[in-house]
């Protein structure tokens, strides 16, 4: 799959569209426009600790 077309969605959000290069099938994902500043940054500042 490759991106082909990529606008604006809600807020902190795009929509990304990517197409099979094969087959032509097309389809369209909400993704954070930003991965480093969507709720995923917990994983980056350590909110996940080492069992004790």
């Amino acid at each position: 799959m490759i991106t082909t077309a990529i606008s604006d969605g809600p807020e902190g959000l795009e929509q990304r569209t990517f197409e099979c290069a094969q087959c032509g099938h097309t389809e369209t994902r909400t993704m954070a426009y930003d991965p480093l500043k969507s709720n995923a940054v917990g994983w980056l500042e350590s909110e996940l600790r080492r069992p004790k």
